[in-house]
C-alpha cells in the first residue's frame, strides 16, 4: 500500500515535470521565433531606410547640379 502511494506520487511528479519541460520547450520556440521575426523586421526596415536615403541623396545631388 505504501509503495503504491509512493509510486503514484512519483508518477504525478514525473507528469508535472513533463508538463514543465513541454511548456519550456514551447516558450523557447516562441522566443526564437520572436527573435527571428524581429531580426527580419529590422533588416527590412534597414533596407527600406537605405533605399529612402539613396533617393534623398540623389535628389540633393540633382538639386545641387541644377543650381550650378
Amino acid at each position: 500500500m505504501f509503495l503504491d502511494k509512493k509510486l503514484k506520487s512519483i508518477q504525478e511528479t514525473k507528469n508535472g515535470l513533463a508538463i514543465c519541460c513541454d511548456l519550456r520547450r514551447h516558450l523557447i520556440h516562441f522566443e526564437v521565433r520572436d527573435i527571428y521575426n524581429g531580426a527580419s523586421r529590422a533588416f527590412s526596415n534597414l533596407s527600406l531606410g537605405l533605399a529612402v536615403g539613396e533617393k534623398i541623396l540623389r535628389f540633393i545631388g540633382n538639386q545641387n547640379h541644377d543650381h550650378r
